[in-house]
């Protein structure tokens, strides 16, 4: 399973947390207090931070991802289970680094 697989890679991330902020069922991985990535258990994928606004419209007119919590400066996208295992891990290491160093944090 595609959670299990996040869950194994994340808690091997320096400083990261697994926490369940909105209950049982939704996932959230946090570095210094701030999201990284989220799931929900049994849902369609992951949701990641992305590096910037043309990374993330680059991803969804490609339909490697879809939309999620964008903004102007950057934005998150759900990328679905499908997604190669490598790619997964590639955008989850990205969304980590890019949380853990931005002073603008979401």
């Amino acid at each position: 399973m595609r959670e299990r697989f996040v869950d194994n890679h994340c808690q091997r991330l320096p400083g990261a947390e697994r926490t369940e902020p909105f209950g049982p069922g939704t996932v959230v991985w946090k570095v210094e207090g701030h999201m990284f990535a989220a799931y929900s258990i049994g849902g369609h994928g992951l949701s990641l931070r992305m590096m910037d606004a043309k990374a993330t419209t680059r991803m969804v007119e490609q339909g490697r991802a879809a939309p999620h919590f964008l903004e102007d400066e950057g934005g998150w996208v759900l990328l679905p289970w499908e997604t190669h295992p490598d790619e997964l891990r590639a955008h989850l290491e990205l969304s980590y680094r890019l949380v853990l160093f931005d002073g603008n944090r979401a």
